[in-house]
């Protein structure tokens, strides 16, 4: 793939680039860049895209904003090679511009490494998908977002997207999973609806009761898309569609925390955020700071992976009405899974889980997480 014929470079601003400032630290992709790209860990790319994002087309704007608040913040002495490409060139159709995006995607996936994507609307999700599709295996992706985007009919757009990726008769999506989405803003049938089809829809009261809960359903996802409507409108007010409620900043930031420490999560969307609604660049600073835990985690991610050799784990036996489970937990950290393997030796069938689920399990109880995977699988 030329690059170059796809991009426009990014010019840092000069006050982002004194002593230990994160800019001085990145690399910028531009037409003399002769540098190998598998050096490096982690890309940035912003697509100034919104189209298609419903009442909110000014989020196309975000991209530069967000960088100009990440970039100001210090380096956490990470040792990670980042590469910031620049901006997709928008194409004169939106599809144009999900094409180049879905071969970007590709492109990055194809050398191993990680995507960060500042959008533009929620809707680019859709050619990240297509362009994760290249691996030829189940997808598991996800989103933060106050609403379900999932609508009937066929105008496709940001609130939309989801209805698209389901309806595909190639769908490759295995799981969907929704965080803090608010109930009064989602039809309760398509609620159950995507209840009934083996997706985790956490609502916000959920979400916020214990953010450590999330790590697991985080653990093992190929993609996770940011809404800022997600976010409490006091905290974040870059979007018409913020409420009252909401995750907050810092629990935003801890949940990329863990998106970084996943060695599954291969691209990463920050959407929604509209410059012109934005008050001191509040809104940005809160996606720029959750960029940054981001970093900090994929700079801490361990090879801790369970394989069937299941090397560096402790195993516990937990008898239960329903059956027997055996749970794993890391040496190297709180990690854990539990394994659902029948007795006649199958291969594991494992789901990440928490130490809560093991200490429910022992005292009799299984988790909801538990009693939702034995009742789908």
């Amino acid at each position: 793939m030329d690059l170059k014929q796809y991009i426009n470079a990014y010019s840092l601003d000069s006050a982002n680039s004194e002593g230990y400032r994160l800019g001085s630290f990145l690399d910028f992709f531009d037409e003399n860049f002769d540098k190998d790209l598998l050096s490096f860990d982690v890309f940035i790319i912003g697509v100034p895209e919104g189209r298609l994002s419903l009442g909110n087309e000014s989020c196309a704007l975000a991209p530069d904003e967000i960088r100009s608040s990440l970039y100001d913040m210090y380096e956490g002495e990470w040792g990670l090679k980042i590469l910031d490409l620049g901006n997709l060139r928008v194409g004169q159709t939106v599809e144009d511009t999900y094409a180049a995006l879905e071969q970007l995607t590709s492109y990055i996936i194809k050398l191993s490494k990680v995507l960060v994507v500042l959008g533009g609307g929620h809707d680019l999700i859709t050619p990240i998908y297509r362009g994760q599709c290249i691996l030829r295996k189940p997808l598991n992706f996800a989103s933060a977002d106050a609403y379900l985007d999932f609508q009937d009919g066929d105008n496709y757009h940001s609130r939309s997207f989801l209805s698209d990726l389901l309806a595909s008769q190639e769908s490759m999506l295995s799981t969907y999973n929704l965080f803090g989405y608010q109930g009064y803003f989602c039809d309760p049938k398509e609620v159950h609806l995507l209840d009934q089809m083996n997706f985790n829809l956490l609502r916000l009261g959920e979400v916020n009761a214990n953010l450590k809960e999330m790590e697991p359903f985080i653990r093992c996802l190929d993609h996770i898309s940011i809404d800022m409507s997600v976010v409490k409108f006091s905290e974040a007010p870059a979007n018409p569609y913020s409420s009252p409620n909401g995750i907050t900043a810092e629990g935003l930031c801890m949940m990329m925390r863990y998106a970084g420490l996943s060695n599954s999560i291969k691209s990463i969307l920050f959407s929604e955020l509209n410059p012109r609604l934005d008050k001191n660049s509040q809104s940005a600073k809160v996606y720029a700071q959750a960029i940054w835990y981001f970093l900090e985690g994929f700079h801490l991610r361990q090879d801790d992976l369970l394989t069937d050799k299941a090397i560096n784990y402790k195993k516990f036996h937990v008898h239960s009405e329903l059956s027997e489970l055996v749970f794993y937990k890391s040496v190297f950290n709180d990690k854990w899974w539990v394994d659902f393997s029948n007795e006649q030796g199958s291969d594991s069938n494992l789901l990440p889980c928490s130490s809560l689920d093991y200490i429910k399990a022992v005292d009799g109880e299984l988790s909801e997480r538990i009693l939702k995977y034995i009742r789908f699988k």
